[in-house]
Protein backbone atom coordinates (compact mmCIF):
# COMPACT_ATOMS: atom_id res chain seq x y z
CA UNK A 1 0.00 0.00 0.00
CA UNK A 2 1.09 3.58 -0.53
CA UNK A 3 0.60 6.11 2.26
CA UNK A 4 -2.71 7.47 1.02
CA UNK A 5 -4.18 4.00 0.57
CA UNK A 6 -3.13 3.07 4.10
CA UNK A 7 -4.91 6.11 5.55
CA UNK A 8 -7.99 5.58 3.37
CA UNK A 9 -8.27 1.98 4.58
CA UNK A 10 -7.88 3.03 8.20
CA UNK A 11 -10.64 5.63 7.86
CA UNK A 12 -12.91 3.06 6.21
CA UNK A 13 -12.24 0.48 8.92
CA UNK A 14 -10.47 -1.88 6.52
CA UNK A 15 -7.32 -3.91 7.04
CA UNK A 16 -3.96 -2.33 6.25
CA UNK A 17 -0.62 -3.93 5.41
CA UNK A 18 0.93 -2.41 8.52
CA UNK A 19 -0.07 -0.03 11.28
CA UNK A 20 -0.41 3.45 9.70
CA UNK A 21 1.37 6.12 11.68
CA UNK A 22 2.56 9.69 11.93
CA UNK A 23 4.45 11.97 14.30
CA UNK A 24 4.46 15.75 14.57
CA UNK A 25 6.21 18.52 16.48
CA UNK A 26 6.98 22.21 16.17
CA UNK A 27 10.11 23.71 14.60
CA UNK A 28 10.67 26.82 16.76
CA UNK A 29 12.40 29.73 15.00
CA UNK A 30 12.27 27.83 11.70
CA UNK A 31 8.53 27.55 11.11
CA UNK A 32 7.64 31.11 10.02
CA UNK A 33 9.60 30.81 6.76
CA UNK A 34 7.35 29.09 4.22
CA UNK A 35 10.01 27.17 2.31
CA UNK A 36 11.91 26.13 5.41
CA UNK A 37 8.78 24.75 7.07
CA UNK A 38 7.92 22.85 3.87
CA UNK A 39 11.43 21.43 3.64
CA UNK A 40 11.35 20.26 7.24
CA UNK A 41 7.95 18.62 6.80
CA UNK A 42 9.13 16.73 3.73
CA UNK A 43 12.49 15.79 5.23
CA UNK A 44 10.94 14.10 8.25
CA UNK A 45 8.23 12.42 6.24
CA UNK A 46 10.88 10.85 4.03
CA UNK A 47 13.21 9.96 6.91
CA UNK A 48 10.46 8.37 9.02
CA UNK A 49 8.17 7.10 6.22
CA UNK A 50 5.19 8.84 7.80
CA UNK A 51 1.78 7.98 6.38
CA UNK A 52 0.49 11.55 6.61
CA UNK A 53 1.89 14.97 7.39
CA UNK A 54 0.22 16.96 10.12
CA UNK A 55 1.26 20.41 8.96
CA UNK A 56 2.91 22.33 11.77
CA UNK A 57 2.75 26.13 11.53
CA UNK A 58 3.62 27.69 14.87
CA UNK A 59 0.80 27.60 17.36
CA UNK A 60 0.09 31.34 17.53
CA UNK A 61 -0.36 31.96 13.80
CA UNK A 62 -4.15 32.43 14.00
CA UNK A 63 -3.81 35.32 16.46
CA UNK A 64 -1.15 37.55 14.89
CA UNK A 65 -3.38 39.52 12.52
CA UNK A 66 -5.50 40.59 15.51
CA UNK A 67 -2.61 42.16 17.36
CA UNK A 68 -0.77 39.44 19.26
CA UNK A 69 2.97 40.03 19.63
CA UNK A 70 5.29 37.09 20.17
CA UNK A 71 7.85 36.40 22.82
CA UNK A 72 10.54 34.43 21.01
CA UNK A 73 13.20 32.36 22.74
CA UNK A 74 16.76 31.64 21.67
CA UNK A 75 17.56 28.40 19.92
CA UNK A 76 15.26 25.86 18.35
CA UNK A 77 13.72 24.05 21.29
CA UNK A 78 11.04 26.35 22.70
CA UNK A 79 8.04 27.62 20.70
CA UNK A 80 7.09 31.30 20.89
CA UNK A 81 4.33 32.42 23.24
CA UNK A 82 2.12 35.50 23.43
CA UNK A 83 3.98 38.55 24.69
CA UNK A 84 0.65 40.32 25.18
CA UNK A 85 -3.04 39.49 25.22
CA UNK A 86 -4.96 41.71 22.75
CA UNK A 87 -8.16 40.96 24.66
CA UNK A 88 -8.08 42.24 28.23
CA UNK A 89 -11.36 44.14 28.66
CA UNK A 90 -14.88 43.51 27.34
CA UNK A 91 -14.43 46.39 24.89
CA UNK A 92 -11.43 44.65 23.31
CA UNK A 93 -13.74 42.11 21.67
CA UNK A 94 -15.02 44.96 19.48
CA UNK A 95 -11.51 45.26 18.05
CA UNK A 96 -11.76 41.77 16.53
CA UNK A 97 -12.64 43.05 13.08
CA UNK A 98 -12.78 40.95 9.89
CA UNK A 99 -9.52 39.65 8.45
CA UNK A 100 -8.91 37.75 5.24
CA UNK A 101 -8.22 34.06 5.79
CA UNK A 102 -5.87 33.95 2.81
CA UNK A 103 -3.69 36.99 3.61
CA UNK A 104 -1.41 38.12 6.39
CA UNK A 105 -0.15 35.30 8.60
CA UNK A 106 -2.60 32.87 6.99
CA UNK A 107 -0.99 33.50 3.60
CA UNK A 108 2.39 32.41 4.99
CA UNK A 109 0.93 29.08 6.10
CA UNK A 110 -0.88 28.53 2.80
CA UNK A 111 2.27 29.35 0.81
CA UNK A 112 4.25 26.84 2.85
CA UNK A 113 1.58 24.20 2.22
CA UNK A 114 1.74 24.96 -1.51
CA UNK A 115 5.49 24.43 -1.58
CA UNK A 116 5.26 21.18 0.37
CA UNK A 117 2.59 19.73 -1.92
CA UNK A 118 4.61 20.72 -4.98
CA UNK A 119 7.80 19.12 -3.65
CA UNK A 120 6.29 15.88 -2.32
CA UNK A 121 7.25 12.92 -4.46
CA UNK A 122 4.83 10.35 -3.08
CA UNK A 123 1.18 9.95 -2.17
CA UNK A 124 1.26 11.44 1.32
CA UNK A 125 -1.83 13.27 2.59
CA UNK A 126 -1.31 16.62 4.30
CA UNK A 127 -3.77 17.75 6.95
CA UNK A 128 -3.54 21.46 7.72
CA UNK A 129 -3.72 22.75 11.28
CA UNK A 130 -6.97 24.67 11.86
CA UNK A 131 -7.76 26.04 15.30
CA UNK A 132 -11.23 26.09 16.79
CA UNK A 133 -12.39 29.74 17.02
CA UNK A 134 -12.71 29.51 20.80
CA UNK A 135 -9.12 28.23 20.98
CA UNK A 136 -7.93 31.24 18.98
CA UNK A 137 -9.87 33.41 21.42
CA UNK A 138 -8.17 31.63 24.33
CA UNK A 139 -4.76 32.42 22.86
CA UNK A 140 -5.72 36.11 22.54
CA UNK A 141 -7.31 36.55 25.97
CA UNK A 142 -5.76 33.99 28.27
CA UNK A 143 -7.83 31.43 30.17
CA UNK A 144 -8.77 33.56 33.18
CA UNK A 145 -10.01 36.51 31.12
CA UNK A 146 -11.82 34.35 28.60
CA UNK A 147 -13.70 32.38 31.24
CA UNK A 148 -14.62 35.62 33.01
CA UNK A 149 -15.92 37.22 29.80
CA UNK A 150 -17.98 34.14 28.88
CA UNK A 151 -20.00 34.86 32.02
CA UNK A 152 -19.90 38.66 32.26
CA UNK A 153 -20.16 39.78 28.62
CA UNK A 154 -21.23 36.82 26.47
CA UNK A 155 -22.63 39.05 23.71
CA UNK A 156 -19.19 40.63 23.25
CA UNK A 157 -17.53 37.22 23.04
CA UNK A 158 -20.09 36.03 20.49
CA UNK A 159 -19.39 39.06 18.32
CA UNK A 160 -15.68 38.30 18.36
CA UNK A 161 -16.18 34.59 17.73
CA UNK A 162 -18.35 35.30 14.71
CA UNK A 163 -15.50 37.26 13.13
CA UNK A 164 -12.86 34.67 14.04
CA UNK A 165 -15.06 31.91 12.63
CA UNK A 166 -15.48 33.55 9.23
CA UNK A 167 -11.75 34.16 8.91
CA UNK A 168 -10.94 30.61 10.00
CA UNK A 169 -13.49 29.18 7.60
CA UNK A 170 -11.92 31.08 4.70
CA UNK A 171 -8.50 29.75 5.67
CA UNK A 172 -9.73 26.15 6.01
CA UNK A 173 -11.53 26.28 2.66
CA UNK A 174 -8.40 27.66 0.97
CA UNK A 175 -6.22 24.94 2.53
CA UNK A 176 -8.48 22.21 1.15
CA UNK A 177 -8.95 23.88 -2.22
CA UNK A 178 -5.17 24.10 -2.52
CA UNK A 179 -4.58 20.42 -1.91
CA UNK A 180 -4.82 19.57 1.78
CA UNK A 181 -6.66 16.31 2.42
CA UNK A 182 -8.47 18.01 5.27
CA UNK A 183 -7.97 19.90 8.48
CA UNK A 184 -6.37 18.90 11.76
CA UNK A 185 -9.04 20.72 13.74
CA UNK A 186 -7.67 21.46 17.19
CA UNK A 187 -9.58 22.55 20.26
CA UNK A 188 -7.98 23.35 23.61
CA UNK A 189 -11.29 24.26 25.25
CA UNK A 190 -13.24 20.98 25.20
CA UNK A 191 -12.47 20.22 28.84
CA UNK A 192 -14.82 20.13 31.80
CA UNK A 193 -12.12 22.07 33.63
CA UNK A 194 -12.63 25.01 31.25
CA UNK A 195 -16.26 24.92 30.10
CA UNK A 196 -19.53 23.60 31.39
CA UNK A 197 -21.70 21.77 28.88
CA UNK A 198 -23.93 24.78 28.19
CA UNK A 199 -20.87 26.88 27.38
CA UNK A 200 -19.47 24.07 25.25
CA UNK A 201 -22.54 24.14 23.03
CA UNK A 202 -22.97 27.92 22.99
CA UNK A 203 -19.40 29.13 22.54
CA UNK A 204 -17.52 26.22 20.98
CA UNK A 205 -19.60 23.68 19.10
CA UNK A 206 -21.77 26.32 17.44
CA UNK A 207 -18.76 27.93 15.75
CA UNK A 208 -16.74 24.76 15.15
CA UNK A 209 -19.56 23.32 13.09
CA UNK A 210 -19.59 26.34 10.76
CA UNK A 211 -16.01 25.56 9.73
CA UNK A 212 -16.28 21.78 9.64
CA UNK A 213 -19.55 21.87 7.69
CA UNK A 214 -17.92 24.22 5.17
CA UNK A 215 -15.13 21.74 4.28
CA UNK A 216 -16.83 18.39 4.81
CA UNK A 217 -17.87 17.92 1.17
CA UNK A 218 -14.50 18.84 -0.37
CA UNK A 219 -12.18 17.00 2.03
CA UNK A 220 -11.77 13.37 3.03
CA UNK A 221 -9.37 13.30 5.97
CA UNK A 222 -10.41 15.60 8.81
CA UNK A 223 -8.98 14.99 12.27
CA UNK A 224 -10.50 16.34 15.47
CA UNK A 225 -7.83 16.92 18.13
CA UNK A 226 -9.31 17.21 21.62
CA UNK A 227 -6.58 18.69 23.77
CA UNK A 228 -6.10 18.25 27.49
CA UNK A 229 -7.57 16.22 30.32
CA UNK A 230 -11.11 15.67 31.61
CA UNK A 231 -12.29 16.16 28.05
CA UNK A 232 -15.71 16.14 26.46
CA UNK A 233 -15.62 13.11 24.16
CA UNK A 234 -19.09 11.75 23.47
CA UNK A 235 -20.35 15.33 23.19
CA UNK A 236 -18.18 15.90 20.09
CA UNK A 237 -18.98 12.70 18.23
CA UNK A 238 -21.51 14.57 16.08
CA UNK A 239 -18.70 16.56 14.42
CA UNK A 240 -18.38 15.79 10.67
CA UNK A 241 -14.84 14.40 10.87
CA UNK A 242 -13.25 11.08 9.97
CA UNK A 243 -10.59 10.68 12.67
CA UNK A 244 -10.34 11.37 16.42
CA UNK A 245 -7.09 12.29 18.21
CA UNK A 246 -6.75 12.95 21.95
CA UNK A 247 -4.38 12.20 24.87
CA UNK A 248 -5.60 8.62 25.10
CA UNK A 249 -2.50 7.25 26.88
CA UNK A 250 -1.69 10.21 29.09
CA UNK A 251 -5.07 11.70 30.08
CA UNK A 252 -7.78 9.35 28.79
CA UNK A 253 -10.24 8.07 27.95
CA UNK A 254 -8.39 4.99 26.76
CA UNK A 255 -8.95 3.69 23.24
CA UNK A 256 -10.75 0.70 24.73
CA UNK A 257 -13.20 3.01 26.52
CA UNK A 258 -13.61 5.18 23.43
CA UNK A 259 -14.21 2.20 21.14
CA UNK A 260 -17.32 1.35 23.12
CA UNK A 261 -18.73 4.73 22.08
CA UNK A 262 -17.79 5.00 18.39
CA UNK A 263 -16.43 3.04 15.45
CA UNK A 264 -14.67 6.17 14.10
CA UNK A 265 -11.00 5.87 13.16
CA UNK A 266 -8.69 6.66 16.08
CA UNK A 267 -5.35 8.45 15.85
CA UNK A 268 -3.20 7.85 18.91
CA UNK A 269 -1.77 5.07 21.05
CA UNK A 270 1.56 6.75 21.83
CA UNK A 271 2.23 8.47 25.15
CA UNK A 272 3.81 11.76 24.09
CA UNK A 273 4.37 12.85 27.70
CA UNK A 274 6.08 9.78 29.10
CA UNK A 275 6.81 6.78 26.92
CA UNK A 276 8.13 8.52 23.80
CA UNK A 277 10.64 10.74 25.62
CA UNK A 278 11.56 8.41 28.49
CA UNK A 279 10.26 4.89 27.91
CA UNK A 280 12.32 1.83 27.11
CA UNK A 281 12.28 0.20 23.71
CA UNK A 282 10.10 -2.55 25.13
CA UNK A 283 7.60 -0.03 26.50
CA UNK A 284 7.40 1.69 23.12
CA UNK A 285 7.02 -1.66 21.38
CA UNK A 286 4.21 -2.58 23.74
CA UNK A 287 2.28 0.59 22.85
CA UNK A 288 2.68 -0.05 19.11
CA UNK A 289 1.57 -3.67 19.40
CA UNK A 290 -1.24 -2.90 21.83
CA UNK A 291 -2.64 -0.23 19.50
CA UNK A 292 -2.51 -2.65 16.57
CA UNK A 293 -3.96 -5.69 18.33
CA UNK A 294 -6.72 -4.06 20.36
CA UNK A 295 -8.14 -2.43 17.26
CA UNK A 296 -7.83 -5.66 15.21
CA UNK A 297 -5.52 -3.82 12.81
CA UNK A 298 -8.39 -1.62 11.63
CA UNK A 299 -9.68 1.94 12.09
CA UNK A 300 -6.55 3.14 13.84
CA UNK A 301 -3.51 5.30 13.08
CA UNK A 302 -0.60 5.20 15.51
CA UNK A 303 0.37 8.70 16.63
CA UNK A 304 1.06 10.82 19.69
CA UNK A 305 -1.87 12.13 21.70
CA UNK A 306 -0.49 15.62 21.17
CA UNK A 307 2.55 17.42 19.83
CA UNK A 308 5.92 15.75 20.42
CA UNK A 309 8.55 17.69 22.35
CA UNK A 310 10.72 19.41 19.69
CA UNK A 311 13.85 18.38 21.61
CA UNK A 312 13.10 14.68 21.01
CA UNK A 313 16.12 13.08 19.37
CA UNK A 314 16.09 11.66 15.87
CA UNK A 315 17.15 8.34 17.41
CA UNK A 316 13.89 8.13 19.37
CA UNK A 317 11.84 8.99 16.30
CA UNK A 318 13.67 6.40 14.20
CA UNK A 319 13.00 3.83 16.92
CA UNK A 320 9.25 4.40 16.47
CA UNK A 321 9.69 3.87 12.72
CA UNK A 322 11.51 0.59 13.37
CA UNK A 323 8.78 -0.64 15.70
CA UNK A 324 6.07 0.31 13.20
CA UNK A 325 7.86 -1.69 10.51
CA UNK A 326 7.80 -4.72 12.82
CA UNK A 327 3.98 -4.73 12.73
CA UNK A 328 4.17 -5.47 9.01
CA UNK A 329 6.06 -8.65 9.71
Amino acid sequence: MNHRERIEHAIAGKETDRLPYSLWWHFPNKDRMPRRLAELAIHYQEALDLDFIKYMPYGMFSTIDWGTDLKVFEGFGEPPVAANFPIATPEDWDKITPRCGTSGEYAIVLESQRIALKELHCQVPIVQTVFSPLTTALKMAGEETLKKHLVECPEKVHKGLEVITETTKEFALAAVENGAAGGFFATQMASRDRLNETQLNEFMKKYDRVILDAIKDTSWFNVLHIHGSNIYFEELLDYPIQVLNWHDRDDGPSMEEARAKTDRCFCGGLSHKHTLPNGTEEELRAQVQDTWKHNDGKAVIFAPGCVVNPNTSDERLLLVKKLIEETAR
